[in-house]
């Protein structure tokens, strides 16, 4: 929708073959700054403008209703596990921990990885639990911000996302204990003086609030719109299954339930063991020792939370937690089918499952009762509807476009011209959204009243003017180069490749999961698709842009540390784009802006932020929680726990109810 292909490639001069070719050498200066003769007529944008979010909400979950019976205990659990400490192995480590202002981490100590997911250096250039500072960025240091071929002052090839766990392997779950039972593993990059730290993911930490727009999830979209029950991989996991309880029987089933990302997403983490698991961990052990275990039992609820406040344990005046178990919620929240059962699933060593009446003893750390085995069905289903519920839609822009001309400033409407006009930012941060990675728009937006066809994957011109197709929303920006991180075209565990171009520009006979290959989506009115056609897949999802002035640092990369930085790196035309001009977008080309229309530029990002997100007011309200935040050193030699891995310094963020509270401190201020 973005770029629509015409049918006819003969355009002001250029002649294209089979859908893809080259401009004339005459062209270079175009080239240098990102623009190709035609391009407006060639790839038009017709993707909506900004708007508000008022009228809009997530596409609904068809088939929600077979499994949910009660959606607001379903949203009540979901919130429980996504603020809850105890489903992290260490009995620290929520989902919450990297997202608990405006979605997103402003934590600024031991945020550091070595470098993007594909970086072959193990080296963490400002050292492990450095506290970072306005002067460390941008990492990517040049004499004058506006030429990116001016001198180079610094080149770090560091990431800047979120601390997690420290490296453990998992040793067992005890039913209703607050962590997992787990012995340390040295880990070779993420230590003092050979004793763990907590790791860095390799990815900045984007918000959750408003993520429910999206179509895909994560930075390379690996977190697939349909959910297995499983596992992030939708069809392509082709051996995930859940039980299904019907009489006296109980059977292993195949699921699929569109439009759940958000479900997808969730029960990565929890796995991880770099966020917030350990090595060999599972969701059936996760199942085990939570399902039986009091939720939030380590955290304060605020008496007005507007959704866990009818949940909360008011036993005593230091009460924490809810009342009740997991397990009672889930009864509550979902069908039977999905939970009741007299038998239980037994895990073979080999990795099947058999199922089994259940024995009038104790069960074995392989064997697990329905609610344990089926729990990431219901951790995925719950956070993917609390997460639908962190809608921002009270910003001066909403309110601007809903006809209040007094909510933004005069430099802030200068600044909107400039984000739909010669910027070019609406063309990929489009609609009210701010991000063409939604559903609405992937699926075919309204613009100016007239339906836009449904398009996920398209054509464009690469950095050389070369045509080549490509997942619409993910782009290739010159951050950093290409080699670094493969983004999208990173291959999924079964050998299928990740991009849904790449799937399709395949021989059938290399896809290893055919179930991709017959999905209705596939139908849709895209463009003709070649086998061998080239593609552009060394790319990254574009991010939400609502509450950005919260959500520092920028980019996959976490490498902008200010608004600024990011407006000045467009500015310039990227950091890398000679380098990577095989893959990137060509609108990434030098713009010109005076710094008055720079400033007027984040003048208007800034009018995104919605003040309910600043003060945690609902539906952003949240627990009491408590997160690592870097570790404890006495005279430069680290202090150490009892497990023989470096102290953490925790740091406390107050439960507070529907009406909010003081706002949190952000990202690298005082």
């Amino acid at each position: 929708m973005k770029r629509q292909l015409l049918h006819q490639f003969a355009v002001c001069g250029l002649v294209l073959a089979s859908g893809f070719g080259s401009l004339p050498a005459s062209a270079e200066e175009d080239l240098r700054e990102g623009t190709c003769a035609g391009a407006q007529d060639l790839f038009p944008d017709s993707n909506p403008g900004p708007g508000s979010l008022k009228a809009l909400r997530p596409h609904r979950i068809p088939e929600l209703d077979s499994y949910v019976r009660d959606r607001r205990t379903a949203i009540a659990l979901g919130k429980a596990l996504f603020w809850d400490m105890q489903v992290g192995s260490d009995g620290i480590q929520a989902c919450g921990s990297c997202h608990f202002r405006a979605g997103a981490d402003p934590r600024s100590i031991n945020q550091a990885n070595p470098g993007g997911a594909n970086n072959p250096d193990p080296t963490v250039n400002v050292g492990i639990n450095h506290q970072l500072s306005p002067a460390d960025f941008p990492l990517h240091l040049l004499a004058d911000p506006t030429s990116r071929t001016s001198q180079i002052l610094r080149d770090n090839d560091d990431v800047i996302s979120s601390q997690g766990v420290k490296l453990s392997r998992f040793v067992r779950a005890v039913p209703g204990a607050d962590r997992d039972v787990t012995v340390p593993v040295p880990d070779e990059v993420f230590n003092i003086n050979g004793l763990n730290t907590r790791r860095a993911e390799p990815r900045n930490t984007p918000t959750v609030i408003n993520a429910a727009f999206n179509r895909d999830a994560f930075w390379d979209g690996r977190a697939e719109t349909i959910f297995n029950g499983v596992s992030v991989h939708g069809v392509r996991d082709q051996n995930a299954r859940v039980l299904k309880a019907s009489d006296d029987s109980m059977s292993l089933v195949k699921i699929r339930i569109r439009h759940a990302a958000l479900a997808s997403q969730a029960v990565g983490p929890p796995l991880s063991d770099r966020e917030m698991g350990s090595l060999g961990r599972t969701f059936y052990d996760v199942g085990k020792r939570l399902v039986s275990a009091r939720p939030l039992a380590k955290q304060k609820v605020d008496r007005h939370d507007s959704v866990l406040a009818d949940y909360r344990n008011d036993d005593g005046h230091d009460a924490r937690g809810l009342e009740g178990t997991y397990g009672e919620m889930i009864e509550e929240a979902f069908h039977k089918t999905w939970w009741r059962s007299n038998k239980i699933a037994i895990r073979q060593p080999d990795g099947s499952t058999t199922i089994a009446n259940r024995p009038n003893r104790r069960l074995l750390a392989n064997e697990y009762t329905m609610k344990e085995y089926n729990f990431s069905l219901f951790f995925g289903l719950a956070v993917q509807l609390y997460e639908m519920t962190l809608i921002s839609d009270d910003s001066p822009v909403d309110r601007y476009f809903e006809g209040d001309r007094r909510a933004l400033t005069a430099q802030q409407i200068r600044g909107l011209g400039i984000f739909t006009g010669e910027s070019a930012c609406a063309g990929c941060h489009s609609g009210a959204e701010t991000s063409d990675n939604s559903n609405r728009i992937l699926m075919g937006a309204m613009v100016d009243g007239v339906k836009q066809p449904a398009e996920l994957v398209e054509r464009m011109f690469n950095g050389n003017c070369e045509v080549v197709a490509y997942d619409q929303s993910y782009y290739n920006l010159s951050v950093r180069p290409f080699e670094e991180d493969a983004g999208l075209s990173t291959r999924d565990p079964f050998g299928n490749p990740g991009a849904l171009i790449d799937v399709l520009t395949s021989p059938p006979d290399q896809i290893a999961s055919a179930e991709l290959l017959s999905q209705p989506m596939l139908n849709i009115a895209n463009p003709a698709i070649a086998i061998g056609e080239r593609t552009s897949t060394r790319s990254f999802k574009t991010p939400l842009l609502r509450n950005i002035e919260l959500t520092a640092p920028y980019f996959h990369n976490g490498g902008q540390g200010t608004l600024l930085q990011v407006v000045n790196f467009y500015n310039r035309g990227g950091d890398f784009r000679e380098h990577n001009a095989q893959f990137i977008d060509f609108e990434i080309g030098k713009l010109d802006l005076t710094p008055q229309e720079l400033d007027d530029l984040v003048a208007f990002l800034k009018g995104l932020t919605d003040q309910r997100v600043v003060y945690r007011k609902a539906p952003f309200d949240a627990p009491q929680l408590f997160v690592p935040n870097g570790h404890r050193m006495v005279h430069g030699v680290p202090a150490v726990d009892n497990d023989g891995t470096v102290a953490d310094i925790m740091l406390e963020v107050p439960a507070v109810g529907r009406n909010g509270g003081a706002p949190l401190k952000g990202f690298l201020t005082k």
